[in-house]
């Protein structure tokens, strides 16, 4: 925040200034300090975008994203986000806002005029998700419940997880070579997921991703949890 700061602070000749953030970023399942970013961009005269491809859906007591974990609904310029993840759609994304912000990009938006229009189908079931997040939270509540679970049972297990608000769990290994072979022994055992090394994640912070789903029940975390406890044991990540 010191240095975005002084970037404002940089920014202040010219005519318009936009903060663009994560909301989740993805590789740690840390929630970005919205209400601080928005805080400088008042103090600063700038607006905030915010990317909520991982958050929309599962951030936030309701699944409204960062915006609604930080009381800001209404408050943030630009959103944008996709319906490949939560939203169920498999393709395609979105962007929301301001009205003035959103009637300039049906004019000037070169991957909105020049590209194919996403399948009705997908637009449909993303207007769904909306329909079912507004009548009910159980799966959002589901789905934060099964995270809670799953992190606390491997943290019980010795497993190093990096602090999380979203469905993303990091399983800290730190070893590139090591993160390839947990994720393929892993997968042996029917557990599919995705070691990532450098330069995807920083150097020395290689980890396992496990995303948790609203649709995943408690065998199917203990069936994760306890092949992640085996290979973990035979592969001298945990005692």
């Amino acid at each position: 925040m010191a240095d975005l700061e002084e970037q404002l602070k940089a920014a202040q000749a010219q005519r318009f200034r936009i903060i663009v953030t994560d909301g989740v970023f993805s590789m740690d399942g840390n929630v970005c300090p919205l209400d601080k970013i928005y805080e400088l961009a008042q103090k600063y005269d700038a607006m905030v975008m915010v990317d909520e491809s991982h958050s929309a859906g599962v951030v936030g007591q309701t699944g409204r994203g960062v915006t609604e974990r930080y009381n800001l609904r209404g408050k943030i310029e630009i959103l944008t986000g996709t319906l490949g993840k939560a939203f169920g759609g498999a393709i395609g994304g979105f962007t929301t806002g301001k009205k003035e912000i959103i009637d300039m990009l049906r004019q000037r938006s070169r991957p909105y005029l020049f590209s194919n229009s996403i399948p009705p189908m997908v637009a449909a079931a993303g207007c769904k998700m909306v329909d079912i997040m507004s009548e009910t939270n159980e799966l959002q509540d589901k789905l934060h419940s099964n995270t809670d679970y799953f992190v606390a049972k491997m943290k019980a297990a010795g497993f190093d997880i990096k602090p999380t608000e979203s469905a993303i769990c990091a399983v800290m290994l730190y070893d590139a070579k090591l993160s390839q072979v947990m994720a393929a022994k892993l997968q042996e055992e029917g557990i599919y997921v995705t070691g990532f090394y450098y330069p995807v994640v920083p150097k020395d912070q290689a980890r396992i991703r496990v995303q948790i789903s609203a649709a995943h029940e408690p065998e199917h975390l203990d069936k994760c949890i306890a092949a992640f406890t085996k290979i973990g044991k035979e592969l001298g990540v945990i005692q």
